[in-house]
């Protein structure tokens, strides 16, 4: 039985907690902010794992192996246990992220998803850029990587064409790459791709030609550093920075919660510096000239021409994305020559597509059924 006496005794020792508590949380705020720490993420995700006693998050744990290599590039397949279509599938993601945002975790990987219904899966790591990579142009990154992926995609899969899907910026590059070499390319998948930069939203407007030097910065420091590249997001929603945080030790008890929230604070620390040659013509033909959209790029000598797609198109859109804002995106529909085009649009953000909760019960059962649909299905023995 329960006495007044032991009541007492514990509430005093869970005041106690929580005074040690909210004293340890102050104390690394404050270590955050004497090293000028954009993300606290490195200082506040310690003290959530030993009050959970949770470990690293599973992050890009579905079966793979990388095989191919060229610099700092990988492929990366994966390989479903019963494979059910001759087209594979060739995932490009942004540079300015860890591809594994599409293998987020068990159950909640976009990647693991599509090898359960059956498809050979690939996806380009970028690695992490050096001096080597800051003098890299949009032809050798679309001529020589993703065309040599594309190539080593065909040799182990014995298909003859491939659905390339793209991802934010990464489906910028696929559609300039699509354009310029569409050999091979069956079908295309946009996800949350930015396509009309005039509705490019808070990244077109940062990156006016008036108050942004791209020049001077690439001049500057070759490479984009992680810094400049993460602070840019961070401002996007800089109360939110702190905030979330408030949350999460609000729900400690919710371990899927906190693990859904470690790993993605792992993924957004997890940055890597911008190719300078690269970003300098990214933002001047795409944010500030337009020119990707309205046809004037040059790559490689080459006018990128998103009338040269002609395949099957499937453009997904997120309602509430403020980095591919939706107007951006379903321009693609009008600019491209394809006849046989889909658009599909669901209630989340640019990041939601590819971790929300929603994913494996509402969005990618409809995308794995258009690709399907656009898939040559494999003979049965």
């Amino acid at each position: 039985m329960t006495t007044p006496f032991s009541r007492v005794k514990g509430a005093a020792r869970k005041l106690a907690d929580m005074a040690e508590g909210t004293a340890t949380i102050g104390a690394a705020w404050q270590r955050a902010l004497r090293d000028r720490a954009i993300s606290p993420t490195r200082y506040l995700a310690p003290l959530v794992k030993r009050a959970t006693g949770l470990g690293d998050p599973p992050v890009n744990s579905t079966p793979k192996r990388v095989v191919y290599e060229r610099g700092g590039m990988k492929l990366i397949r994966f390989e479903p246990a019963v494979r059910r279509f001759r087209t594979p599938i060739l995932f490009v993601y942004s540079l300015i992220n860890r591809y594994y945002i599409l293998d987020f975790l068990p159950g909640r990987s976009l990647i693991e998803f599509m090898t359960q219904q059956g498809f050979d899966v690939y996806a380009i790591d970028w690695g992490t850029p050096g001096a080597v990579e800051q003098d890299m142009t949009w032809d050798d990154l679309l001529g020589g990587f993703v065309e040599a992926a594309k190539r080593w995609v065909f040799k182990l899969s014995g298909a003859d064409d491939l659905t390339m899907y793209g991802y934010c910026m990464g489906g910028t590059m696929a559609l300039a790459a699509a354009a310029l070499h569409p050999n091979g390319v069956r079908n295309f998948v946009a996800q949350a791709t930015p396509v009309d930069f005039k509705h490019g939203g808070i990244f077109t407007t940062w990156t006016d030609p008036e108050f942004f030097d791209v020049d001077s910065m690439v001049d500057a420091y070759g490479n984009v550093p992680i810094d400049l590249m993460e602070s840019g997001f961070s401002m996007m929603a800089p109360v939110q920075r702190i905030s979330k945080w408030f949350e999460v030790f609000r729900r400690l008890d919710d371990r899927d919660f906190v693990t859904n929230f470690l790993a993605m604070e792992h993924w957004a620390a997890d940055n890597v510096p911008f190719p300078g040659e690269v970003y300098r013509q990214y933002i001047r033909d795409c944010y500030q000239e337009n020119n990707f959209f309205e046809g004037r790029m040059i790559v490689g000598g080459r006018r990128v021409d998103l009338r040269q797609i002609h395949g099957p198109l499937l453009v997904l859109v997120a309602d509430n994305d403020t980095i591919a804002p939706p107007p951006s995106s379903e321009a693609l529909l009008g600019a491209v020559g394809s006849t046989d085009k889909t658009l599909l649009r669901f209630p989340v953000g640019h990041i939601g597509l590819s971790t929300s909760s929603k994913g494996p019960k509402v969005i990618w059962p409809k995308i794995a059924g258009w690709l399907a649909e656009h898939s040559e299905p494999l003979s049965p023995g």
